[in-house]
């Protein structure tokens, strides 16, 4: 539980930056904090065509959208041989930030029930995740993805 609540923080940082107050970070990590926000403002701009495309098609908020989509990749981050993890890292230089930020929270995010519980979290039913799924599959696609990597990210995101 301790490692999906760490994952969550991580994505849910994606969007927010001032989302650290709600974590009850003390003054003193401010400037760490500040640098994260930062990066974590730069890696949602990078990513704004995917995040865009689930906040039009599902209605959610841009921190939910950059979060679902996050969760999802920190899983296939975690889960996929090195050759699908390697060709997802040279799809998209839109999904670069994204994907970076995704494999710090990776480790917490090793199966499809902690990736619901990250929906959950985000404000999200877990079911949501069935709607995620076909459109960042769609935007991988579109991205050159080869039929491996999708047959591998669509058999894990089941």
């Amino acid at each position: 539980m301790k490692r999906i609540t760490v994952g969550f923080i991580t994505l849910s940082m994606l969007i927010s930056a001032p989302s650290y107050a709600l974590f009850g970070l003390s003054d003193k990590d401010s400037n760490s904090v500040n640098k994260l926000s930062s990066q974590i403002s730069n890696s949602a701009k990078n990513s704004s065509e995917l995040v865009n495309t689930l906040k039009s098609e599902l209605g959610v908020s841009t921190t939910q959208a950059a979060g679902g989509a996050g969760a999802l990749l920190a899983l296939a981050s975690n889960k996929l041989p090195a050759d699908d993890s390697n060709e997802l890292d040279g799809l998209s230089s839109q999904l670069g930030g994204l994907l970076n930020t995704a494999k710090s929270a990776s480790g917490s995010l090793d199966s499809m029930a902690a990736v619901k519980s990250a929906f959950e979290k985000l404000g999200l039913d877990s079911s949501m995740v069935e709607q995620y799924a076909p459109i960042v599959l769609d935007y991988l696609n579109k991205e050159g993805a080869s039929s491996g990597l999708m047959d591998s990210l669509t058999g894990l995101w089941k």
